[in-house]
């Protein structure tokens, strides 16, 4: 019986110094294969960083000739190399201006680099897929426009965000709609980007705006929309202002107070006035932070009584504006912060954070 058991304890101390060896072994032969491989990687990037040094001095020289259709050959160890064409195509892109961005258009075409470009779309990680697609953004050809608004719904949405901001650096006010569902479906709560992405179509694109800020079903896209417009600043607008401070989405209804101070509208409504008594802390301190920029007479009493807000963030901007509005407010926060209680002291701190 003791035999039995030491025979058995004897097996189990083997097959336990088997399974330790092997798996050394295998975090041996693990390491050793992350080495190479980052190795491999090394030395692809030097390859790589090489080539597209090399093919930006090619660039540089041609960018100079007068005549870029003799003699144009491309070495084809570089024209099989995807990420230095890409990589030096878009620095170049980014700096020349002028005549210079026109020739290198015309070099891409020369040596026909498109085909290369588009494949490069398709392959890799996210990083050299938008990039590739970016180059095609500067090129100004059907085809390179059809190839990006291909992948206007590609599953990764940070691609779809980059072709977004691809077709507006074209100008294509037409595919204005579609680009914002892409943007909206990618990133459906974010109104600043999409504001980001609509704003980059110019002052040319306001009306269309204006359209989706009536229409759209999206508040994400009709938000973003009144924020680009913000920006762009027509000079008035045909938008019912009063109108959309009765919508239910709180940001629509801050972003409607801002552009109203930005342009002309048919209402006679005060805007400002109704989103300083809007529910929304959202819109209330927006409004509050605009009538600091306005300073207008008009909203001092309103200023006053949200000095009282339940909200600390609406009593400190309520007084901000009102130190803003010329010596009466100043006289009226001096007041205030001679009283007792929470409002007194905040109006104290208000006061030594302007004079500090």
């Amino acid at each position: 019986m003791l035999d039995l058991l030491k025979n058995i304890e004897n097996l189990l101390l083997f097959t336990l110094w088997v399974i330790s060896a092997g798996l050394v072994i295998a975090a041996v032969l693990t390491a050793i294969i992350l080495s190479l491989r980052r190795l491999y990687r090394n030395q692809r990037v030097l390859v790589t960083s090489a080539k597209q040094k090399r093919f930006e001095a090619f660039i540089q020289k041609n960018l100079g000739e007068t005549d870029l259709t003799e003699d144009l050959i491309l070495p084809e160890d570089i024209r099989q190399n995807r990420t230095a064409i890409v990589t030096a195509l878009l620095k170049f892109f980014k700096i020349v201006k002028g005549e210079d961005a026109s020739r290198l258009k015309i070099l891409v075409d020369e040596l026909y680099l498109e085909p290369i470009i588009v494949e490069a779309t398709m392959v890799g990680n996210r990083g050299k897929r938008m990039r590739a697609l970016t180059v095609l953004s500067f090129l100004h050809t059907r085809s390179s426009l059809m190839t990006i608004a291909d992948h206007l719904y590609s599953e990764d949405k940070y691609i779809r965000l980059s072709v977004a901001r691809c077709l507006a650096r074209r100008g294509v006010l037409s595919l204005l709609s579609e680009v914002s569902e892409s943007v909206s479906s990618a990133f459906p709560k974010d109104e600043k980007i999409m504001a980001d992405v609509l704003l980059r179509f110019g002052s040319g694109a306001s009306p269309l705006l204006e359209t989706m800020v009536e229409r759209s079903r999206s508040n994400t896209i009709a938000s973003g929309a009144l924020e680009a417009l913000i920006l762009l600043q027509p000079a008035q607008t045909e938008l019912d202002l009063a109108d959309l401070m009765l919508a239910a989405d709180d940001r629509l209804r801050a972003a409607t107070v801002d552009f109203s101070t930005i342009c002309d509208y048919e209402q006679k409504t005060n805007i400002l006035l109704l989103g300083l008594t809007d529910e929304s802390l959202k819109v209330k301190i927006r409004s509050l932070k605009i009538a600091m920029r306005e300073q207008r007479p008009e909203t001092f009493s309103y200023l006053y009584r949200l000095m009282h807000d339940p909200n600390l963030w609406v009593r400190y901007w309520a007084m901000r504006a009102a130190l803003k509005s010329g010596n009466s407010g100043q006289t009226l926060m001096r007041s205030v912060a001679r009283r007792d209680g929470a409002v007194g002291e905040l109006a104290g701190d208000v006061l030594r954070e302007l004079n500090a």
